[in-house]
This record gives C-alpha cells, structure tokens and sequence, in this order.
C-alpha cells in the first residue's frame, strides 16, 4: 500500500479506568458503549474509522481536507455528541448503582496529529501503521490538565496546527517522548466552546410547516463539503455571486452568535448566526438592506442522501421588529429566490465537481 498523508484522530474517554474498576460491568459497559457511539456518529466524511481501542475511537483522513476549520468542527462535533448523550445518561437515570452515579465523572480528550502512515490490509483486517500513529498515541500520556486546568480538551501536534492554517491562537504546549524528543503542540478547550454553543444557539429551526419558501436540491459531495460551501464566507462569494462577504468584528470563525455581512450589487446582507449544528442545520436572521427595518429566518438543511448530499432551504415568514408580518415585501422576496437558488446551486454543482477533480 502507499503511503498517506493525513489527519489522525483519536476521541478517548478520561477516567475510564478508574470508572470501570469501581462499577457494576452489567451497567457500566452499556454505558461506555453509548458514549463511543455517540462519538462515531459525529466522524464525517472524509474522515474514516479505523476503529476502536478500548475507550477510544481511532480515525483518519488520507488525500486532500476541505480545511482547518472544518477539521475544528468535527472535533467540536465529537465532544457536542459525547457531552450531549452524557448528560441525557445523567438525567434520565434513576438507578443508584455506582455505573449510573458515576457516569458523569467520565469526560473526553481528543489528540489530533497530521503526518504520514501506511494503510494496510492483512486477510479481512486493516490497519494504519507509522511513526506518526505512534505519536499520536503518545500524545495521550501527557500532563495537559495538571499543566492547564483544562479537562475537556483538543490536543493538537503543531503539524496539526499548522495543516488546519487557522486563525484561532490556541495555547501552547509542548511534552517530551521517547523517540520523538520535544513536541510541540496546541491546546483547545472542548468544553467551554460547547458551553458557548449552549448559550447562544437555538435550537431555532424553520419547519415545513413555518417555511414560506422551500427549495431543495441534491449536491453530489458529502455533508462537510456542502456544509463548507454554504459556511464558508470566502466560498459563499462565488455561488452567492457576491462582491464581498466577510464576519463582522473581530472573529476568526463562522459559530452561532456571528454576524456576515454579504455584499451584492442590488444590495447588502446581514445574516445574524441564530443556531449552528455543523454538518447538520444553521439556522440565521436575514436583513435585507433594499427592505429596512424587515428580516426573516432562514435554515439551511443537510440530509445525507446516497447521490451525496440534500440541500433543503427554508424561508420563513417576513416581519418587522413588532412580529408583523409583511405579505407583498415577502412576496418579492420568494420571485428574487425562486430565480436566484436554481442558478445558485448550479454554481455549488461546479464547485463540488472542481473539488472532486481535485482529489483525482
């Protein structure tokens, strides 16, 4: 097999150990095979399961990543889904064994390298193999927490960091291995930026039944593809065939809480980011600068489909700062989207196929 050049990931459940030897295992270990399903259900595409290791899962990407912001997500992803079915585990358990108290004593740390690694097939199993499978194993066993306070983190190796080319200033860090002498590498908080989430975000979706415009269409390329092109302000430019496009203030990332300002000829956009569920949903208030003083809401849907992926736009209704609704100014609003999106998503159509020739 050849050799990759990659992403390597590994999601690994803290205080397993400890959790295991003082709890009953007819509890425990349902419990622990909840969390790591709630954690395998957030790998997208392109990254891959290479499988599990205990209390860990263990993934990669090989060829080229849509980018660092949205390898970011999907490690913020990983923790959303761990953390989330945590605290329904907590909350819906009434049974007073030491598995079920203790469940909330379990948390996740994500180490995350970028290096090369071979692929390989030996009878029905495969593997990845490498000094750079190795490293990220390694990057495990170190004092993060102790050193940092922080109990829920992204452990990034700077080749990592440097891959992503993003423009988050993480924490420093640095351990030395055997072998490798001293790595450095960069430390996220998992836990207050899910917290952030939490306060900010929705959940506000517009529904079938709330939409006054819907269109759909199918992209061929995953979720994280479709996800970036329509997240992404730089890409937006080009389908949304605007003059400029950019986050207001002084933001690094597209989150929930952020403002883009889109610029078009006939005229200017504000989209205020209301609920942001990556790969999923994002969900933001629209104002339009040709009808002042009006917004409406607007969600952009994700479905997985086998041809790649369904995009689902709804448009809700139409109104003032009061919560009147404007029937004719909507009405105007639905003709400008009936003739922009069929032209638009044939725009996102050329994009995908540009990025599927590129990792021929």
């Amino acid at each position: 097999m050849s050799v990759q050049t990659g992403y390597l990931l590994i999601a690994d459940i803290t205080g397993y150990t400890g959790y295991l030897t003082r709890s009953e295992l007819e509890h425990a270990n349902p419990i622990i095979r909840s969390l790591l399903e709630a954690i395998v259900i957030e790998l997208k595409d392109p990254m891959k399961l290479r499988g599990l290791e205990g209390d860990a899962v263990l993934a990669y990407s090989s060829g080229p990543f849509p980018s660092g912001e949205t390898f970011l997500n999907i490690c913020e992803s990983l923790y959303r889904g761990f953390a989330e079915r945590r605290r329904n585990i907590v909350q819906n358990t009434t049974c007073p064994c030491n598995a079920c108290r203790n469940v909330a004593d379990l948390d996740l740390k994500i180490l995350a390298h970028h290096g090369k690694f071979e692929e390989l097939s030996i009878g029905p199993m495969k593997d990845i193999s490498g000094a750079d499978v190795i490293l990220v194993h390694r990057m495990a066993k170190t004092d993060v927490k102790e050193d940092t306070g922080i109990r829920s983190y992204a452990l990034f190796s700077e080749d990592a960091f440097q891959a992503m080319s993003i423009e988050s200033d993480l924490m420093q860090y640095s351990a030395q291995f055997e072998h490798f002498g001293d790595v450095p590498m960069r430390v996220y908080d998992l836990a207050a930026a899910w917290q952030r989430y939490r306060e900010i975000a929705g959940p506000v979706r517009v529904a079938d039944e709330d939409a006054v415009f819907t269109t759909r269409h199918i992209l061929k390329a995953p979720p994280v593809i479709a996800w970036e092109m329509l997240t992404d302000p730089r890409l937006k430019m080009r389908w949304m065939m605007l003059k400029d496009a950019y986050r207001e203030g002084d933001v690094s990332r597209t989150s929930a809480g952020v403002r883009l300002h889109c610029i078009h000829e006939a005229a200017h956009f504000q989209m205020l980011i209301v609920d942001w569920h990556p790969f999923e949903y994002v969900t933001d208030i629209l104002h339009n600068s040709s009808i002042e003083g009006l917004t409406n809401l607007e969600t952009y849907e994700l479905v997985p489909v086998q041809e790649g992926t369904e995009i689902v736009f709804r448009m809700g209704q139409l109104t003032d700062a009061e919560g009147k609704h404007h029937p004719a100014e909507e009405s105007a609003v639905i003709d400008l989207f009936e003739n922009f999106y069929p032209v638009a998503f044939g725009i996102l159509d050329e994009m995908a196929l540009e990025l599927q020739q590129e990792k021929k």
